[in-house]
This record gives structure tokens, C-alpha cells and sequence, in this order.
């Protein structure tokens, strides 16, 4: 399948799709079991390179996503999700008990270590970071998570994520689009959240919707910087459910991608 509006925008990036199975595809590139990391540089290469890749339960070694692909909130206890909270804040300084969050990390790689000593600061305090973790929303169901392009879409499947890759412009469009239909509310939502959880949970939460919104992200610095190497800074992805994405297409026919204004806007370039 193509995307009309990629087609139209002549997007360097042609939309991906983030599809929920039970099995694992044979072609697929994964992490190592146990190595799992951070999945951004993984999507990164689907999005670049077109490559299909792939994540299961079993190599999976960060809770953020656990979370993020569906498979529980990713914390074995309260003492596990404090740790987390200390680390999206301020690190040592915001820890409950800094001697004991100093020790846990002691024995990281000096560049892990002095990140999480310091904290990924996105949020400003303790408090805030542990209310954010408790409010993502959580799922528990297929052992697989898949990403491909959306021309290797088979029959029959349906995306639990479609995942756009646009630079400024295309944004633009894509936003200006989305909100032809809309009346009230807001129309965009930018969740303090990492990419993968931005494209996974909080997407499939739209999907509940009878009113889906589309999800702007990655709004973490620590994900972006595992995308660099294949796609530019200035790149930003959108993500929304399947039905959400057959709305946007169908309403593409009929936008400002048709219009002189937009030919004459593009061809000033």
C-alpha cells in the first residue's frame, strides 16, 4: 500500500507501520536477546533504509519500552519505578535516597553513568516524573512488535501504529490536514514521553478514541540521538491509528495539497 499524501508531499521518508503479532517475521532485524537497548535506532533504519525490524519480550532490557510496545508498564516494583522517576528528573539530586541511587549506578559505563547521575531532565522534579510514569497508558497482549514500510503492508493486516516522517513543511501539511475536520479540541498531542511510548501506548490509546488524535514526537532528546545517524535533526514523526490515517487520506484529496498556493509555495524551493 502507498500513502497518497506521501505521494503528494514527495516525502524523502514514506510512512512506516508499527503492527502487533504473536510471531516474528523471519526477515526481520532485532536485537540480541538481552541486548535489546534503545529501540529508536532500530526504528531509525526501518524509516531510512526500509528494513523491517522487530522486537519481542525477550530482548527487551529497558522498562520505557516494555511500556511503550505493550507489554505491562515494565516495573518489577515501587522501588523500580523510583529509580526511573529519579532518572527522567534531575538523577542523584532528585533520588529519594541519593547514597542508594549513587550505588545502583556505580557500576554503569562512565558516558551511562554521568547521564543518569545528572538525569534526563524531562521532567523538572521527583514528584512530576513519578505521576507521568503512573499515568502512561498500559497494555499487555502480543509477544511481537513489527515495524516495515507501508508498501510492504500484506493484505489483511491492519497497523496498530502508521508513523509519518516529515521535516517542517511536510509537518505543515500533515497538521493543517488533520485539523480541515475538526471543530474544537485540541488537535495534536505532544506527550512527555519517550518515541517508542509516543508511537506505541500512547497511539494505541487513540485508537479508543472515537475521536483519535495524532502523536508528535520523538520529544526526548536521548531517543533523537539514537535516530541521528539516519535520519536528519530536523525531522519530526507523527503517528496515529490506522482509521485515524484512512481519514487523513481521504481528506488529503481535498486540502491544500490541490491548491495554486501550495504548488506556488513548493515550487519556491
Amino acid at each position: 500500500m502507498k500513502s497518497s499524501i506521501s505521494e503528494e508531499l514527495e516525502m524523502k521518508f514514506p510512512p512506516i507501520v508499527l503492527i502487533k503479532s504473536d510471531a516474528k517475521p523471519e526477515d526481520a532485524v532485532s536485537p540480541k536477546s538481552g541486548k535489546g537497548g534503545c529501540a529508536m535506532s532500530f526504528i531509525a533504519q526501518t524509516i531510512a533504509k526500509r528494513k523491517t525490524t522487530c522486537f519481542g519480550r525477550e530482548n527487551v532490557t529497558c522498562g520505557g519500552v516494555s511500556a511503550g510496545f505493550g507489554w505491562g508498564d515494565g516495573f518489577i516494583d515501587e522501588d523500580a519505578i523510583d529509580f526511573q522517576a529519579s532518572f527522567l528528573s534531575c538523577g542523584a539530586e532528585s533520588a529519594p535516597d541519593r547514597e542508594e541511587y549513587i550505588e545502583k549506578i556505580s557500576g554503569m559505563a562512565k558516558p551511562t553513568r554521568e547521564m543518569f547521575e545528572h538525569g534526563e531532565r524531562i521532567y523538572t522534579d521527583f514528584e512530576t516524573a513519578k505521576k507521568g510514569i503512573k499515568a502512561r497508558p498500559v497494555y499487555d497482549s502480543e509477544d511481537y512488535v513489527i515495524f516495515k514500510g507501508l508498501e510492504n503492508l500484506k493484505e489483511g493486516e491492519i497497523p496498530d501504529s502508521v508513523i509519518f516522517t516529515a521535516n517542517p513543511i511536510e509537518l505543515t501539511a500533515l497538521v493543517q490536514i488533520n485539523t480541515s475536520f475538526r471543530l474544537k479540541d485540541t488537535y495534536l498531542l505532544t506527550p512527555q514521553a519517550s518515541g517508542c511510548q509516543a508511537i506505541g501506548c500512547f497511539t494505541f490509546r487513540e485508537n479508543e478514541s472515537d475521536n483519535p488524535k495524532p502523536v508528535l514526537s520523538p520529544i526526548d532528546f536521548a531517543g533523537r540521538s539514537k535516530m541521528k545517524h539516519f535520519i536528519p535533526n530536523d525531522y519530526l514523526m507523527l503517528s496515529m491509528p490506522w482509521k485515524l490515517f484512512l481519514k487523513l487520506e481521504e481528506a488529503s484529496e481535498k486540502s491544500v495539497l490541490q491548491t495554486g498556493m501550495w504548488k506556488r509555495f513548493t515550487q519556491q524551493d
